[in-house]
């Protein structure tokens, strides 16, 4: 496995460097490192812009606007594409915690699996009491495709970008209850006849939570009044 990574950032500058650190410090597997910018005003573009030049990742691309994880995503991809060959395509948000061997194990499910076309890495995602329900294993390895789609950090088999995969770029807007760009790059994923589902071996999570929401108050007062989460707004308001 050859990954392309797409860390896409947003502000949260100390978030990024945590992400990135945990990134360095245990991918394992060949890989190229894209970064997309969505136009953060807070440091995150200074430091982002000597990255290539540090041999720390093999481009920066500063967005001139906030475009959202899903064509930020594009981008990096396309971009990345261009110049460098490989076979399985990484999102990466920047705020994930990665354990030692999540990339190795990753490889693993794909050759195991030859029909799994997205493997989400976010072992948060599978916590609800219902997800262990869905549990299947296949020629060894356990996916779980709680809840029907993968959202967040995912990877998918170049195979499909090369059939025309692609985020919807259609900017957050309305109600929680739309499907946001990450379940419809699963719904594509699934009607192109391949298997959605998370690793079950939890060596990812994100650390940005309720816990912490207050650490950024702002950014996810902007982040959730774009997607429409009035109640999680109300409640970072309480933290104040």
């Amino acid at each position: 496995m050859k990954l392309l990574i797409s860390l896409c950032t947003y502000n949260r500058l100390d978030y990024t460097k945590r992400t990135l650190r945990a990134l360095w410090d245990t991918v394992e597997v060949p890989y190229y490192l894209v970064v997309v910018d969505n136009n953060s005003d807070d440091g995150t573009r200074e430091y982002l812009s000597n990255l290539v030049e540090r041999n720390r990742a093999d481009k920066v691309i500063l967005n001139d606007a906030n475009y959202y994880p899903g064509k930020a995503t594009n981008i990096g991809w396309q971009a990345g594409l261009k110049e460098f060959n490989a076979t399985h395509l990484m999102r990466l948000d920047n705020d994930m915690h990665l354990s030692k061997g999540w990339d190795t194990l990753a490889e693993e499910y794909f050759d195991k699996i030859p029909n799994l076309g997205q493997l989400g890495i976010d072992a948060d995602a599978i916590k609800d009491p219902r997800a262990k329900l869905r549990e299947m294993t296949i020629n060894g390895k356990t996916i779980n495709p709680w809840p029907g789609c993968v959202g967040g950090p995912s990877i998918v088999r170049r195979t499909l970008y090369d059939a025309g995969l692609r985020y919807d770029e259609t900017p957050w807007e309305g109600s929680r209850s739309k499907m946001q760009e990450d379940s419809r790059l699963s719904s594509s994923v699934k009607n192109m006849g391949y298997l959605v589902g998370h690793m079950t071996d939890g060596l990812c999570w994100t650390f940005a939570n309720e816990a912490n929401w207050k650490d950024y108050k702002d950014y996810y007062k902007k982040t959730m009044y774009d997607r429409g989460y009035d109640e999680n707004v109300t409640f970072i308001e309480e933290l104040e």
